[in-house]
């Protein structure tokens, strides 16, 4: 263990201080998220914060007596309990304060804030401003000076997704290619062409880029042979996406599928319309002009990847809207 440990390599100081930055905007953006509108949602987030805090701090007070009489009486017998009883009451007391009082001090900060913002909150919808509930202040956008700043944005973003695209396509499985992995039946991996040891991740990803290839709303509904193979597709995504029911397709094969054995029959009954299982999970392509590409189609491409973090979606989600207000614009 530790030669594993000595042999990987040492982060540089670029990579320490981009990890270090990206730390700063996540937690930039958990305050901007707390940001109160107005007054109201001021004393809304306060009063939660305290009566957390207070339940909180109940729950300490109560609790703390009970685990010190426990692993006291365990360590040490009735002397070890009482022992243990007195510091429990000690702890849970000085945490139960400590808590209430930050939720306290939480609350009414939370309610000065709302406050202080009541003042803009009435101003800014008069000068066409609206609210960002994501970067907790108001926006005042100008769909010109926006259209500028997109002519050197990437239609599909490749230069936010393109590396977590990169990392996703690794352990993707070529068609028709040799997996040493031990399962009966290999279909449902071959329909979504994944390994049999595929990430849920990679799962899901192949899952929307192959239904994507051969949805009726791309090929036309007169194609029979993309028909079936988007049928096949959703039949295996609906299988491997479930932890127990891949479970046990991979240790008895389809066979094992069987309505009267796992309540989901290999002859299509109960099996959900292909292209309903799409559009619920993922939106339609149909309407991609009105809705843009949902945040769960973008974790799908990615295959989860932690590489989009909080500010790459709030870029993300910035450029989906603009691009729909400018097509909206174009039509009116």
């Amino acid at each position: 263990m530790a030669d594993q440990q000595q042999q990987q390599p040492a982060k540089t100081k670029e990579e320490l201080e981009a990890e270090q930055q990206k730390a700063k905007e996540q937690l930039q953006a958990i305050l901007d998220q707390s940001r109160p509108k107005h007054l109201g949602y001021g004393i809304a987030s306060g009063v939660g914060n305290i009566l957390g805090a207070a339940v909180g701090a109940v729950g300490i007070v109560v609790l703390a007596p009970t685990l010190g009489l426990g692993v006291g009486a365990k360590q040490g017998g009735i002397l070890g309990g009482t022992v243990g009883l007195v510091g429990g009451v000690v702890v849970g007391a000085v945490g139960g304060v400590a808590l209430a009082v930050g939720g306290a001090v939480q609350g009414v900060t939370q309610v000065i804030r709302g406050a202080a913002a009541t003042p803009e909150a009435i101003i800014a919808p008069s000068q066409g401003k609206w609210w960002n509930e994501v970067e907790g202040k108001w926006i005042l956008t100008k769909l010109d000076e926006e259209y500028q700043n997109m002519l050197d944005v990437p239609q599909d973003d490749e230069d936010i997704l393109g590396d977590a695209i990169k990392d996703a396509e690794k352990s993707t499985k070529p068609p028709g290619a040799v997996t040493a992995s031990k399962v009966v039946d290999t279909a449902y991996y071959d329909a979504l062409e994944i390994a049999p040891d595929a990430e849920p991740s990679k799962v899901k990803r192949q899952y929307y880029l192959l239904a994507r290839k051969y949805h009726p709303d791309r090929v036309g509904k007169d194609d029979k042979v993309c028909a079936d193979k988007f049928k096949d597709i959703a039949e295996a995504y609906q299988v491997l996406s479930d932890p127990e029911l891949r479970s046990k397709y991979d240790s008895e094969g389809k066979d094992g599928l069987s309505a009267d054995r796992t309540g989901v029959a290999s002859d299509g009954v109960n099996q959900p319309d292909p292209a309903l299982l799409f559009a619920f999970l993922f939106g339609s392509d149909k309407f991609g002009d009105y809705i843009g590409r949902l945040a769960t189609a973008t974790s799908a491409v990615v295959a989860d990847s932690p590489k989009i973090g909080p500010t790459e979606a709030r870029t993300l989600q910035h450029r989906r809207v603009t691009r729909l207000a400018l097509k909206l614009a174009e039509r009116l």
